[in-house]
């Protein structure tokens, strides 16, 4: 079994290359910080490091909306290309997104360089030199405590519980790698059921965030008198009801078939 040190490197690794997938232009580069950054919160809070788990999350919290309005832009120009909105309405919707996207640049050019992200990777880096063995209990410990949380069905359940069981996923599922960096891998059949279940969540997510900006434009339309192009966004919105309704049934029987199936996994010892 391999020491803790082992997933301090990985942490700092993975963050500094998705800041440099950031800076290079990486379509993705967005979406693998915000990961970078969850990975790094959720090791740091299993072993203990609990000012660096908050740091690491606080950064990742003030990109959640630039990375939304990135989907958000992408999930309009699929509709545009489906004919569902006139172009017109399809082009106002885009400009006006554009100014919030030059404000997200912007946040994620403070987020990349600012001094809480050099606290942060000094941090790792630190951590990534010490030899030690010290957390291995604290790692198993933590995931079993994941296991229980993805042992609740989400039948009946309203959205805010939908969106803390989707981070929890999260969590469980970087827990897990965790464990496998170190030598104990998950099985195929959980990793494929956490990622379903992860997948499932994260397209509803994806539809519920997409819906609000939608309504947001509604609104921004209403008051400057564009009816025409309120009147469409009401007409998409009503059209996304079955969409988001399927979405948010998937999830919800993602969650029982693996409520049903999780194995606890045994506790981890921690080496002499």
């Amino acid at each position: 079994m391999k020491p803790p040190a082992v997933l301090w490197k990985l942490r700092a690794r993975g963050l500094e290359d998705a800041r440099q997938a950031v800076k290079r232009g990486s379509p993705e580069g967005l979406h693998d910080l915000r990961v970078a950054l969850r990975r790094a919160a959720v090791t740091s809070a299993a072993l203990g490091k609990k000012r660096l788990a908050r740091r690491a999350r606080a950064i990742a919290r003030s990109l959640s909306q630039p990375r939304q309005l990135e989907v958000d832009r992408r999930l309009l120009e699929r509709i545009g290309r489906l004919g569902v909105l006139s172009p017109d309405a399809v082009t106002a919707l885009a400009a006006r997104w554009e100014k919030l996207a030059a404000r997200a640049a912007r946040k994620l050019s403070r987020a990349t360089d600012g001094h809480r992200m050099q606290r942060l990777r000094r941090r790792l880096d630190a951590l990534a030199r010490k030899r030690t063995n010290r957390g291995l209990r604290r790692l198993g410990k933590a995931r079993r405590q994941a296991e229980q949380t993805l042992s609740r069905s989400l039948e009946g359940r309203d959205d805010r519980t939908l969106h803390r069981f989707r981070i929890a996923v999260k969590r469980a599922r970087y827990l897990s790698e965790d464990l496998a960096a170190i030598g104990l891998p998950e099985t195929p059949e959980e990793a494929a059921r956490e990622r379903a279940l992860q997948e499932a969540l994260g397209r509803w997510n994806d539809l519920r965030g997409f819906r609000r900006r939608l309504a947001e434009g509604r609104d921004d339309a209403e008051r400057r008198g564009t009816v025409a192009l309120a009147g469409e966004i009401e007409r998409l919105l009503a059209a996304l009801e079955p969409a988001l309704d399927a979405a948010r049934a998937s999830a919800v029987a993602a969650s029982r078939r693996s409520a049903r199936v999780i194995p606890m996994r045994p506790a981890v010892r921690a080496r002499a």
